[in-house]
Parts: C-alpha cells; sequence; structure tokens
C-alpha cells in the first residue's frame, strides 16, 4: 500500500509538471507569472485585474483545483511546484501550513510594505499570527448580521427588527412571523439557517464565552455560557421552531423551487431572515425581485452585553519556496491598498482588509444595494467581534470536527446541550493531555506559558474542578 501511494504521488508530480511545461510554452517571457491559491469566486476576475493594471509587468493567475485538498497542497510547495500565494480560510489552515516550513513568515516585509496587522481591524489581527509573527493578510474580512426580507415581514405585519433586540426579541419576532397569517397567501419559513456548529459559535461570543482557558490548557466548552449558547440553539430550534430541524432542511432543499441551499431559500423570497456575511449581495443579481426589499441587523444581544459575533477571514499567505516571493509579496501589499478596498466594496466581497475603506454604511454603500443603512450593521459587527480563541495544545482542525460532530447529535435531539458540552470538554482535556506526554515541543511551551516545569500530573492544577453546574434551561440564562 505504502509503495502504491508513493507510486501515485510520483505520477501526479510527473504528470503536473508536463501540464506546467505546456503552459509554460504559451507565456509572454518578458512578464512575471503568479499564482494564486484561491476559490473560483467569480469575483476573482475584478480583482486580478486590478492587481494586473498596478502591474501590468506581472500575470496573475487563479489556481482553485487544489480545493481543500491540503495535503496535495503540501506536496507541491515542498516539491517547488506550489502555487505563489496561498488563501488560508482559517487559523487551523494557517498553523498546518506554518508547522510544516510552507509560509513565509511576512513580519521583516509587512509594516514597511502597509500590510502588517495595524492596518487591518483589530479582532481579526490575532488570527494573523503565530508565535509573535505574522503569517498572512487578509482578502477580505467578515462578520455576520441578520439579513432579513422586509416584504415577508410586511406581508406577515410584522415590525422589522431593530438594532437594539435581544434574543427574547428574536424569538417573539419568530413567534409573530409563525402565527400571524399572511396577508399573500404564501407560507413562509422563519430562517434559512443550516450552518448549527457556526450559529452556536456565534451563541458562545455573543454569551461573552470562550472555547479554551487563555492559557489554552483546558476546555471552557462546559462553561455555563457555553452550555446556555447549545441550550438556546436547541430551544430556537426544537422548542421555538424558528430554526430548521436537520430533517426540516433536507425536506426544504428536496422541494421544487425552494433551490437547494440557505441562500437560495432565502433569496427566492421563502424566508423571512438568514444569518450572514456582507458577501451575501454578490448573489443578489440573481434574484432582482429581493434587491429593493433587504435589510440588515446586527445580532440579537444577551442582557447585559453588547451584539457581538465571531469574525473571521480569508487571508493569503506565501508559498516560503516560491521563486517570486518579492512580487507576491506586491500582492499582499495590493490587498491593503484602496484600489483592492474598492473593488471589494463594489463587488460586496465581505469587507475590504483596510478598515479605512469601511468607516460606516455611506462607504460601503454600492449599486447592488445602494441603501447605507442596509451595510451599516456590517461595520458596526466587525467593530464589536471577537476572533475565535485557539490552542496551542491541540489540533484545532480536530477539535471543530468534535464540536461539529456533538452540535449535529443536539440538533438530532440524540443527545441533550449539557451532555454534549460535557462531553467535548471532556474529549478536549484528554487529548490535551495526551499531546503533552508525546511530543517534547508542547512540554516546552507548557512551560513557556505557564512559568512551571512540566509534570505528569499537571492536568491535576489545570484541568480539575473545571465541570460546571447546569445552568437554568431558559434560553436567556447567563
Amino acid at each position: 500500500m505504502r509503495w502504491f501511494f508513493f507510486g501515485a504521488l510520483t505520477l501526479f508530480l510527473v504528470l503536473y509538471l508536463v501540464a506546467q511545461g505546456t503552459v509554460n510554452r504559451d507565456r509572454d517571457p518578458n512578464k512575471v507569472y503568479l499564482r494564486w491559491m484561491t476559490d473560483d469566486n467569480p469575483s476573482r476576475k475584478m480583482q486580478i485585474a486590478g492587481f494586473t493594471k498596478l502591474h501590468p509587468n506581472y500575470d496573475l493567475r487563479v489556481d482553485w483545483g487544489l480545493g481543500a485538498d491540503s495535503s496535495k497542497l503540501l506536496v507541491q510547495c515542498a516539491s517547488g511546484v506550489g502555487p505563489d500565494i496561498i488563501d488560508l480560510y482559517n487559523m487551523d489552515q494557517m498553523l498546518v501550513m506554518k508547522e510544516a516550513g510552507i509560509l513565509l513568515d511576512l513580519t521583516p516585509y509587512a509594516e514597511k510594505m502597509g500590510f502588517g496587522p495595524e492596518s487591518t481591524y483589530p479582532a481579526i489581527r490575532p488570527r494573523l499570527m503565530s508565535d509573535g509573527k505574522q503569517y498572512r493578510y487578509p482578502c477580505n474580512v467578515a462578520a455576520n448580521c441578520v439579513v432579513f426580507n422586509k416584504a415577508v415581514f410586511d406581508d406577515h405585519g410584522v415590525p422589522y427588527p431593530t438594532s437594539d433586540w435581544t434574543w427574547e426579541d428574536f424569538i417573539e419576532t419568530g413567534r409573530q412571523l409563525l402565527e400571524n397569517p399572511s396577508k399573500s397567501g404564501k407560507k413562509h419559513i422563519v430562517l434559512a439557517q443550516s450552518y448549527s456548529e457556526g450559529l452556536c459559535l456565534d451563541l458562545l461570543i455573543g454569551h461573552g464565552g470562550r472555547l479554551f482557558t487563555e492559557n489554552g490548557l483546558c476546555s471552557r466548552l462546559n462553561a455555563p455560557e457555553a452550555i446556555a449558547s447549545v441550550q438556546l440553539f436547541d430551544d430556537l430550534m426544537h422548542k421555538y421552531h424558528i430554526l430548521p430541524t436537520p430533517t426540516e432542511t433536507a425536506s426544504l432543499a428536496a422541494q421544487g423551487g425552494w433551490g437547494t441551499g440557505d441562500i437560495n431559500i432565502f433569496s427566492s423570497g421563502r424566508a423571512a431572515m438568514m444569518m450572514i456575511g456582507r458577501w451575501y449581495i454578490i448573489q443578489v443579481p440573481n434574484f432582482p425581485e429581493i434587491a429593493q426589499t433587504l435589510g440588515a441587523v446586527q445580532f440579537p444581544h444577551f442582557p447585559g452585553r453588547i451584539s457581538r459575533v465571531s469574525c473571521a477571514a480569508r487571508a493569503a499567505g506565501i508559498n516560503v519556496f516560491s521563486p517570486h516571493r518579492e512580487e507576491a509579496l506586491k500582492f499582499l501589499q495590493y490587498l491593503a491598498s484602496p484600489e483592492y478596498g474598492k473593488i471589494i466594496v463594489d463587488g460586496g466581497d465581505s469587507l475590504p482588509p483596510n478598515p479605512a475603506l469601511a468607516q460606516d454604511g455611506e462607504t460601503l454603500a454600492n449599486e447592488i444595494v445602494p441603501d447605507p443603512a442596509f451595510h451599516q450593521p456590517f461595520v458596526d459587527a466587525i467593530n464589536t467581534a471577537r476572533a475565535l480563541d485557539v490552542s496551542d495544545f491541540i489540533d484545532m482542525g480536530l477539535m471543530k470536527r468534535w464540536f461539529s460532530e456533538r452540535i449535529q447529535k443536539v440538533a438530532n435531539q440524540i443527545q441533550s446541550p449539557r451532555d454534549a458540552c460535557e462531553d467535548m470538554a471532556r474529549e478536549i482535556n484528554l487529548q490535551i493531555r495526551q499531546n503533552l506526554e508525546r511530543r517534547e515541543d508542547l512540554r516546552e511551551r507548557f512551560e513557556r506559558v505557564t512559568g512551571e516545569p512540566y509534570t505528569p500530573d499537571w492536568w491535576k492544577k489545570y484541568q480539575s474542578g473545571t465541570s460546571s453546574p447546569s445552568p437554568n434551561k431558559g434560553p436567556m440564562s447567563e
């Protein structure tokens, strides 16, 4: 089996090099060719055009064939045939690539070229860094809001949500949408939403919760605010019937005319609300009827707290083995520029990396949605957002998979919110202990973080006594 794997890998590299050689024969020898590994979003064409306008001697091309296959990417980069610029969609991917020695340390170049951490949103800055060094810079930044269809609200005689609404207000709004008959006779669902784990994470942030203790040595998913967040998710789905269950989501996707995803369900006028980033409006030209009836508002807030969600960034790093690192650095410089920011604003691809270009709704208004009031909540959301915390002592990809599996069990009523949270915390804490036992580098990190020598029973101090009593079952429990 091992020889088969190596044979297949060798064949892949040979075929790839042959293909590259074929492409190279058609290249202009007077241009520098850069490969940008990203997705095939149609807005990439405008973004590339903006870069080549500033640098006409460069030819930037999208390489989206690798998709999410990190193993192929690592092999390509290590073999000297990888892309020059690599989009990294989360902190997990960045850390994997950094640990593999693939990413260029941007710290010596970033500040003098204008794409240092200080040039982007405070909430996202920590997620560009590792061990005090910068490894990526945002292509766009996102924080979710509640987008709503005014026509559906009008049809049911329900007031539009306001910026100061609470989760109790949200539940009452959902109740009215369900109980008030529509004037048109059409049936609507309250919320087009199927990203269960994403919503739970936004609820956790809004509740003031964390994934880990500050030193990263212990899970906080069994803390009261975490359990209350998952309980609210469960209540929205099974008690208040605002959030579609997995069965209902599958049924909606299977019905003719309903589309095959949340965006299509909402955009076709079948749902009152959807929780999503500003990037949603890229799809609006495909649904012209909804363009005039869109509204947006920040997430509801919990008692005594402000509205707060998690933030994310699609951010570009540079292949350390690229023969065109200097040119690739200019692409990151371009990402922080007014020229690139205007393309993001006009095209609707979330928020521009440079916050100076997204100061308020007026600066974000575009031809797709010209109303500044629609865009303002996304500015407010990123200004109050918080990036999800991470731990250096566990594979975050593994942790998120466990989180997703447990939330799906809650959604399918296989497990209670409290049991799911307690089980996740136990699994994560055990994995952290095992990782420290196996890896000397993590034991060294433990000593740097705690200022104490590592001992086999360290966990008795840092992980014992972390199980929390069950919070009240009401959706507003803190």
